[in-house]
Formats: structure tokens, C-alpha cells, sequence
């Protein structure tokens, strides 16, 4: 699949932030804050326009955070991997909605207030939310150079070294998308068609 494709693939890709014994430990810190849910595929985490009054961690599972166009269509603008953090904003309402991908996607919530208290007292936890908000700027900047420099081929190519690496840090073994092809496409700004023929053997 994509014979080739490596010789295309832009050194611009952001690497993922690797979890280390301070980020568990400040998943700890938080855990007293935490409530989790088990979410069903398409189940609304939060809308646009919700209150921005929580933070939110993927423990398992896949969400894609989405807004509608004005012409009614779809955009992902990002799909959160387990680790990653989600739902950081200075407004006081969230301009995107995110829903859980697949069935058994499991979701924890930290209430905003809570969590800046702690992070407050334990530089530690202040620490790990900075870098988590840092990860996420970096994977939209770039989507941003993805989209605006590159060809159907590159575009896909590069989506698939980015989940690779999000997933497993290993870019060489095989990807498994548990996303549809669908949502790729919403999310490369691209057609499903041409997706199904990027991705084609």
C-alpha cells in the first residue's frame, strides 16, 4: 500500500508528546476530580456552544472533535487518541463538538476549576496540562501546512505516519484506522472517493 509513499512523507509532522512517570503521576493528582464515562459510537462528548467548564482525557477508544461548515458539510478538525487531552479553551464556550468514533470509547472529565486548582499547588500537574495544550496547538499547525501545501497522496501519507506514530511511536509497522474512511476524508478536506483510491492497494 502507498509503495513509495515514505520518499513523500514531510518532516514538518509533530512528534507525540511520550507519556513519563510525571505524566502519570499528575493523571493521579487529577484522579480524585475524575468522573468517567463509556461512550457509544457518535455519542456527543460536548457540543459547540457547550459550557467550557471541564477538561477531558481519552482513557480508550477514538473521539473526533468536528464543526459544520457554512455550507453544511462536515470538517474534523483533530481525532484524539487514548492520552490525549481535549477541551482546553480561554473562551467560556466550546467552538467545536466532539463524539466518541467508535463504541467503547471511554472519556474522563475533570472540571475545569478543580483541575487549575490542583495544577496551582502541584507544579507537576501544571506542568503536564501545558505540554498536553502544547501537543494539540503543534498537531494543528501541521494539519494546517498538510492541507495547504501538499497532493491527495501526500495528504494521506502523512495522516498515516501521524496516527502511527500517535498510536505506537512506530511509523513502520501497519496502522490500524479505526476510523472510517469518511471521516478521513472530513478530515484531509478531501473526497471519500479519492481517499478509497489513495488507500487502495
Amino acid at each position: 500500500m502507498l509503495s513509495g509513499a515514505h520518499q513523500e512523507i514531510p518532516t514538518f509532522l509533530p512528534r507525540r508528546m511520550r507519556r513519563s512517570s510525571e505524566h502519570d503521576a499528575a493523571l493521579l493528582a487529577l484522579e480524585a476530580a475524575a468522573t468517567s464515562a463509556l461512550c457509544h459510537r457518535g455519542q456527543k462528548i460536548y457540543g459547540r456552544e457547550d459550557p467550557a467548564d471541564s477538561w477531558y482525557y481519552v482513557v480508550s477508544g477514538l473521539a473526533r472533535k468536528c464543526a459544520i461548515r457554512p455550507d453544511g458539510r462536515r470538517q474534523i478538525v483533530d481525532f484524539l487518541l487514548p492520552g490525549d487531552f481535549f477541551g482546553f479553551t480561554v473562551w467560556l464556550e466550546h467552538a467545536f463538538t466532539v463524539e466518541a468514533v467508535v463504541d467503547g470509547t471511554v472519556v474522563s472529565r475533570y472540571p475545569r476549576r478543580c483541575v487549575e486548582m490542583i495544577a496551582d499547588k502541584d507544579p507537576k500537574v501544571g506542568r503536564v496540562i501545558r505540554e498536553a495544550a502544547f501537543d494539540s496547538v503543534s498537531r494543528s499547525q501541521a494539519r494546517m501546512l498538510i492541507l495547504g501545501r501538499m497532493t491527495a497522496r501526500q495528504k494521506v501519507c502523512s495522516f498515516l505516519v501521524e496516527i502511527a506514530d500517535r498510536s505506537s511511536g512506530d511509523a513502520t509497522q501497519a496502522v490500524v484506522l479505526p476510523m472510517s474512511r469518511y471521516d478521513i476524508a472530513d478530515y484531509l478536506a478531501m473526497s471519500v472517493e479519492t481517499v478509497s483510491r489513495t488507500l487502495r492497494p
